[in-house]
């Protein structure tokens, strides 16, 4: 159960993340929020699989 609230937390930062990301000038900030959002999608990606199971 907890798993599932890992999961939907990762998702909905990374996403705040993608979005505010595009609303800045480009830039290294931009690169790196995209990648630090980026980095959240695995583990979410894995803890939705482990919810799952």
């Amino acid at each position: 159960m907890m798993d599932s609230f890992i999961a939907i937390v990762l998702l909905l930062m990374a996403n705040f993340t993608i979005v505010w990301t595009r609303q800045l000038s480009t830039g290294w900030i931009r690169v790196v929020l995209s990648i630090t959002a980026f980095l959240m999608l695995i583990p979410a990606f894995l803890f939705g699989i482990r919810a799952l199971l």
